[in-house]
């Protein structure tokens, strides 16, 4: 910083108040030092004005599965609104691991971050109280964290379920198969209740064979549900799959046995990834807010 005063004939003072954009600098000046910083190709050090701002303009995105369209999508889609603000995002991939998801923590912890947008794979909250402890704001997506206290974001996953249910019953399919990927999660979850409460409301019985539930996630699940379903006698009107990335393998593994959508059955998804859009036939979805 010495050598950019030097080089443009001004205080210290004036070199620090233009690199932290304060008043107080007339415009020929400020044009002065800047043409004397790319001269001396002199590059602010983010970490030194990080302690002396006291904050870094950083923040953490813990997502659980980054190859997953609808995570990819959501950190894409929250990177971008970060950046329009000025800040910049570390965006950590926990692969649903909680000795991966606690050693991100750790290194946003070291990196000083702003703040930590988390879709956690874990249960419980002691990492959490960490961040807390450490005053970084806390904010959690798509997935909650029972006992944990801060700002939340969440779609009603229960109610899609059931708005879901609710259209294809009023479409008035009576057999019908639901395929729930991430049948531990807590969305999921939430997504099979309103589901359940649809199909009371129609008096249908929700007996166990109509659920094909899998921890698996991939569209390779959805083509193995897709292939066993095309083997039940009857074949049911109506497949609901609890997301988009599922209901792609369906129709594909549907479509392998010959069974052609939507003349010989239904197909729903859940999520709204642009994918959905572009598969033939075009996916009939539950689209969550994410843009």
């Amino acid at each position: 910083m010495n050598d950019v005063a030097r080089e443009a004939g001004v205080s210290v003072a004036t070199v620090s108040r233009v690199i932290n954009n304060t008043d107080g600098v007339s415009k020929k000046l400020q044009q002065r030092v800047e043409m004397a910083m790319e001269k001396l190709n002199y590059h602010p050090s983010s970490l030194a004005r990080s302690f002396k701002m006291q904050e870094t303009r950083l923040i953490g995105l813990i997502i659980p599965l980054l190859n997953h369209p609808f995570f990819s999508l959501l950190a894409q889609v929250m990177e971008q609104e970060l950046f329009r603000h000025n800040y910049r995002a570390i965006i950590c991939n926990t692969e649903e691991n909680e000795e991966r998801e606690l050693e991100y923590i750790e290194l946003l912890l070291r990196q000083r971050v702003d703040g930590v947008i988390i879709n956690s794979a874990i249960p419980n909250t002691d990492y959490l109280f960490q961040l807390q402890s450490q005053n970084i704001p806390c904010v959690l997506i798509d997935r909650d964290v029972n006992g944990f206290e801060c700002s939340k974001v969440f779609s009603d996953n229960s109610q899609g379920g059931y708005q879901g249910m609710k259209y294809l019953l009023e479409l008035g399919h009576r057999n019908i198969h639901i395929v729930a990927p991430f049948d531990n999660k807590q969305p999921m979850q939430n997504r099979l209740r309103g589901v359940r409460q649809a199909l009371d409301e129609f008096e249908i019985e929700a007996h166990q064979d109509m659920f094909i539930m899998h921890s698996d996630h991939s569209f390779e699940m959805g083509i193995e549900a897709g292939q066993y379903i095309a083997e039940i006698s009857p074949l049911p009107t109506a497949v609901f799959a609890l997301t988009d990335v599922t209901a792609v393998g369906l129709l594909h593994g549907l479509a392998k046995a010959g069974i052609r959508v939507p003349d010989d059955i239904s197909v729903m998804g859940y999520d709204g990834i642009p994918l959905s859009g572009y598969v033939m036939p075009t996916l009939s979805t539950i689209a969550q807010p994410i843009i």
